[in-house]
């Protein structure tokens, strides 16, 4: 009686009662997973089961006995449910820990004329403005007033065309766009 108990406040702490889905938005911004980040799995109990697995481009990684665990859009709380769902059916009472070791989906691309090319973490918010600061600035060739932000993929691709100058002009204005996982800023 008291394992259960125990188990069922694990649950609710975890951050979401047994059953509920976790957003895409993850209103209450806890950190959702995408493809390339590590996460370790801790099976309390269970070292067998345990490990440190990265999340593959289909958004899914693999564990011993229950296979494949759905982790992209989700937050840790809500894998931990997953897998405790999943063992459940071979463990009895299984309490598991999924911790972010690595977060490589978290980034953005700054490509083109600035000093510094390359993927740069987002550790909180980061505007267009920001990240053209943490890629060193412009080149002496940069086309300051053809910014492209590019965010999604295949038919949910958009593209923004920018102005640095209308940037600088209104910094908290609706040019200076807060920069989403996976976008790609280029200065041509």
């Amino acid at each position: 009686m008291v394992l259960v108990a125990a188990l069922a406040v694990c649950l609710v702490w975890g951050g979401a009662a047994l059953g509920q889905e976790e957003g895409a938005g993850s209103a209450s911004g806890d950190y959702l997973l995408g493809a390339g980040d590590l996460v370790e799995v801790v099976v309390w109990k269970n070292e067998d089961l345990s490990g440190e697995f990265r999340v593959r481009p289909d958004g899914k990684f693999s564990m011993p006995l229950i296979g494949d665990v759905i982790a992209e859009g989700k937050t840790t709380a809500a894998v931990n449910m997953q897998i405790q769902s999943k063992l459940s059916l071979f463990v009895e009472a299984p309490f598991v820990s999924t911790i972010v070791r690595e977060t490589a989906s978290n980034r953005v691309y700054v490509l083109g004329e600035v000093t510094t090319p390359g993927a740069y973490p987002i550790e909180g918010t980061l505007t267009v403005l920001q990240a053209l600061a943490l890629a060193g600035g412009f080149t002496e060739f940069a086309s300051r007033e053809r910014l492209t932000l590019v965010r999604g993929s295949g038919d949910a691709q958009q593209t923004f065309f920018l102005s640095y100058k209308k940037i600088l002009a209104e910094p908290g204005g609706d040019y200076n766009m807060l920069l989403q996982r996976g976008d790609t800023l280029v200065v041509p």
